[in-house]
């Protein structure tokens, strides 16, 4: 198999794709698998995982471009959040590596309406797709799939296109946040294939110089070893060089302290970006802890509710109970209202098109909420809460004085919060929801304005709490 970009990630791809785990056995964090050796299978998921620059992208493109010029009748999806970004991103890439490698339109037919690359000797194809759109995650058939950076793609739409699968699924992304692709590397079908920008001989120099650019002195080769501290190696004397460090080493020492110097260093995007693991955020404000939705429904307390609308952002319910001190907490609802609508059936549209912000009545009864149940809602749409109130429901708006950010989370760091297990928006954001950093890297008070829907409705369920006396903090 000839390797176009000379990449060891394409080579590795290409040879998780076409081995059985048994013949496999010796990939690094993968042990061999039984049903896939019985079966004669190749591994299902390829996950590639690693820092920015090392080819990930790229790599399966080739994979998947050598795989349908060998096999006929094959159809490969690819898919981001939506579709536009898939096109304006892996397209393109695609498009333009194809051009580069003198590819594009050779024995390939592109339509660009549908977005389809059709293979003329073998008639598979590649085909772009957003796993927002609901009838096709739910409708489509195919033989691969590509998940492309899936941060914003749920584990239930992976689930959906994974069942209609047959052959392989591809993953790649940068472990810089806690993903559901950590649970599936689980799965003893699954083959990892880790990389950083080093693996790649293609990453262009400036990008290259500014990824080395984050090491800090504490990750420098001689300070991993263990051979000089950090507060001495930042006072070494290079010349004397008295632990007789060699020269790469010493070159890497030289490298972090100019990094240090320039105030470029970072621990957590050297860990992310250079070395492709994932790190926790320095400025991460909290830490809540999953159970079980057996557990959270034993729980004998009052249930109440808070909701962040989000017509084209996510529409977050979260249902909460609380007990001793803690916050128990279960998400109902994450979908876009532009999403829900998407998902209805054309009798749905019309029972709810007749009454004024008639969706709220259609969700709050679609997720169970009884009328007897305490609502306290985001106050940016009022519509929405009269509405609520009209059909029936006890709905308030969420305070929003001066402040009540920072209070809101002050009461929830000062609290053991917990989660369902299902619950996987809030257990991304609360691992993600991190404050604010200057321009001089000093972190600020002020949590960062995104990934927080699901956080807001919870600070917002907390400061109602706190207003009806139900939790005691000045």
């Amino acid at each position: 198999m000839p390797i176009v970009e000379g990449t060891i990630v394409f080579d590795k791809n290409w040879e998780a794709l076409n081995k059985t785990c048994e013949s496999c056995a010796g990939v690094k964090s993968v042990e061999p698998c039984a049903w896939c050796a019985d079966s004669g299978k190749h591994y299902k998921y390829i996950i590639n995982r690693g820092s920015s620059r090392s080819s990930k992208t790229i790599s399966i493109i080739d994979c998947l471009d050598f795989y349908n010029r060998e096999n006929e009748n094959k159809r490969l999806t690819v898919w981001r959040d939506t579709k536009r970004i898939c096109v304006d991103t892996v397209l393109n890439d695609a498009k333009k590596h194809f051009k580069r490698t003198a590819r594009w339109l050779v024995g390939q037919v592109f339509n660009k309406t549908d977005k389809k690359i059709t293979y003329s000797d073998s008639d598979s194809t590649i085909e772009f797709f957003g796993a927002d759109d609901e009838e096709t995650v739910h409708g489509l058939e195919q033989d691969g799939a590509w998940f492309n950076e899936p941060y914003k793609i749920s584990r239930e739409v992976f689930d959906q296109v994974d069942q209609r699968t047959s052959e392989f699924v591809f993953i790649d992304y940068n472990p810089k946040k806690g993903h559901w692709v950590e649970d599936l590397i689980k799965d003893k079908r699954s083959i990892v294939i880790d990389s950083t920008f080093l693996d790649n001989p293609f990453c262009p120099p400036e990008q290259k110089n500014k990824i080395l650019s984050y090491k800090p002195v504490s990750m420098c080769v001689a300070v991993r070893a263990d051979s000089i501290g950090k507060s001495d190696a930042m006072e070494y004397n290079l010349l004397e060089n008295a632990l007789k460090l060699d020269a790469a080493t010493l070159d890497d020492l030289i490298l972090c302290r100019e990094n240090e110097s320039k105030n470029s260093a970072s621990a957590f995007k050297w860990s992310v970006y250079g070395l492709g693991l994932k790190a926790e955020r320095p400025n991460r404000i909290f830490r809540w802890h999953p159970i079980s939705l057996e557990d959270y429904q034993a729980i004998d307390k009052k249930i109440y509710v808070a909701t962040d609308w989000g017509k084209v952002d996510p529409w977050a319910i979260v249902e909460f109970k609380y007990l001793d001190g803690s916050l128990y907490c279960r998400e109902l609802n994450y979908k876009s209202e532009n999403e829900l609508r998407a998902g209805m059936s054309s009798t749905e549209i019309s029972q709810i098109s007749g009454e004024e912000e008639g969706i709220v009545s259609y969700m709050f009864r679609k997720v169970g909420i009884e009328k007897t149940t305490d609502i306290v809602a985001d106050n940016n749409r009022p519509l929405k809460i009269v509405a609520a109130r009209r059909a029936g429901w006890i709905c308030s708006p969420a305070g929003k004085l001066k402040g009540s950010i920072i209070d809101g989370i002050s009461i929830l760091e000062d609290m053991d919060v917990y989660y369902t297990r299902e619950s996987e928006n809030i257990e991304y954001e609360q691992e993600n929801y991190s404050r604010k950093v200057d321009r001089q890297g000093e972190i600020l008070e002020e949590p960062e304005d995104k990934d927080n829907h699901t956080i807001d409705a919870i600070r917002y369920g907390a400061l109602n709490l706190q207003r009806l006396g139900i939790i005691n903090k000045v």
